[in-house]
């Protein structure tokens, strides 16, 4: 039996056949397309489609799962066809809007209901900002990225709980719209809302289709963190660090500290986030400025040794989590001539601030932190993720180091729920660190990077 996974990230779509059983990260016979994600609602369903072809051509495909960036989506006309381009999370234009609504409602409510931090990047903001254009007067349907997938595939618009929550109008209690924010909005032509775990919709052909929900959430649950104590780190341009729980916990003092919460994918599971917005871009930034690659940085990075004595603040465009801070920014406490040294410390620093978030969450959460599985581009840095081992206290740390984990996870995930049978996790890479060098670093971490950043 064979399988396929979507994955609409903010950079690449990627669809990719894995054969059932593969526990394996990009293991045998796991074939992975990509292309750059359109800005375009219908050239995306075109993409959408032509990959899928392509990789079930002479294939018996018994099921598709459907997983993708959140916060990101187009309105679309009483014909279904596209009002505006594609409108991410970082496209951000309703900046003004999102001012109103923390004078109407309150920042504090806003997370009380949605277990959001109020931001421009919330999509109930943006639907503000397209009635204000006028665009909103003309709009049928609200459709996220993978919504449009699932409708380029089966002709079905619905969307994941998970990214339903992070529209920015879901109750999370009662699993229901909110009426008041529904109302600030002024956008209530919303796709259903589809439960974890189930088929949304099925093909011209009767292949089901599941939709598995947010990206960041699929990978950690390929990578099998599916229960409270496990932390995914998930790498990227930026960073997220995800917590399962037992439920979602709507606490001031997690929004104070820039923790966002919600349902995990598996849609029994709560789950905590926090976001640190550079992670794998700054260190690409700072090697194009020093004129250096990857092979240099791996290298650099390559000795098992005590952290950098140097300090850096790894926040470009100030802090999100933990303790909010716009002020905070990318700093070298003293001048480096020595871009090596410059670099070591800007990875100790990321891999600390990685350890903060997770030890925050998992401590305002009243969960034990046991282990961490790291996923991503930047995972296939070795020294990178050596030393983020050394920084994490003496705790588990794993490398799932694949092509395209989200993908992979959505067609695993497509293939436990079309079969009704537990699918193992991928495997990840345990990374054993000597205990003594374990604990120089983590009284470096205390005593040098928490003590000054916090």
């Amino acid at each position: 039996m064979t399988w396929l996974g979507i994955d609409v990230g903010t950079t690449n779509l990627k669809v990719c056949r894995v054969p059932r059983g593969t526990t394996a990260a990009t293991g045998p016979g796991v074939v992975v397309r990509s292309v750059r994600t359109p800005d375009d609602a219908e050239e995306l369903q075109d993409a959408v489609r032509r990959l899928v072809g392509e990789l079930a051509d002479g294939e018996r495909i018994e099921g598709i799962g459907v997983s993708g960036m959140a916060e990101t989506g187009v309105p679309l006309d009483r014909d279904l066809r596209p009002l505006t381009k594609l409108i991410s999370w970082r496209d951000q234009p309703g900046v003004a809007q999102a001012e109103q609504l923390r004078a109407e409602l309150g920042a504090e409510e806003l997370y009380a209901r949605t277990g959001l931090r109020l931001s421009p990047k919330l999509p109930v903001v943006t639907w503000r900002w397209l009635a204000d254009t006028q665009v909103l007067d003309r709009t049928r349907l609200w459709a996220g990225a993978p919504d449009l997938v699932l409708a380029a595939l089966t002709g079905t618009y619905a969307t994941h709980l998970t990214h339903a929550q992070r529209l920015g109008i879901l109750d999370l209690r009662t699993r229901q719209w909110d009426p008041d924010l529904l109302a600030y909005g002024g956008l209530d032509r919303l796709p259903p809302v589809v439960e974890p775990m189930t088929v949304a919709a099925t093909t011209p052909d009767g292949v089901p289709v599941v939709l598995c929900g947010h990206d960041h959430l699929v990978g950690a649950w390929a990578a099998g963190v599916r229960q409270p104590g496990q932390v995914a780190d998930s790498l990227g341009t930026a960073e997220a660090v995800i917590t399962p729980c037992p439920e979602p916990v709507l606490d001031d003092v997690l929004r104070q500290e820039g923790i966002s919460t919600g349902w995990y994918v598996d849609g029994r599971h709560g789950c905590a986030i926090s976001g640190n917005g550079a992670a794998g871009g700054l260190v690409e930034r700072r090697l194009n400025t020093l004129d250096r690659d990857y092979a240099w940085l791996n290298a650099v990075l390559a000795e098992d040794r005590p952290p950098s004595e140097q300090f850096i603040a790894p926040y470009p465009q100030g802090r999100q989590a933990p303790a909010p801070d716009p002020t905070s920014m990318y700093d070298v406490q003293r001048p480096v001539d020595d871009p090596a040294e410059e670099m070591r410390a800007l990875v100790d620093a990321l891999s600390f601030h990685a350890r903060w978030m997770a030890e925050e969450q998992t401590r305002l959460l009243g969960i034990s932190w046991q282990s961490t599985v790291a996923l991503g581009g930047p995972v296939r840095l070795a020294g990178w993720m050596r030393r983020k081992a050394l920084a994490s206290g003496g705790r588990e740390f794993a490398v799932l180091d694949g092509e395209a984990t989200a993908a992979e996870g959505a067609a695993l995930m497509a293939a436990e729920v079309v079969t009704g049978s537990p699918v193992k996790p991928l495997q990840a890479k345990p990374i054993e660190v000597s205990p003594q060098l374990a604990e120089v670093w983590d009284g470096a971490f205390w005593h040098r990077f928490h003590k000054v950043v916090s």
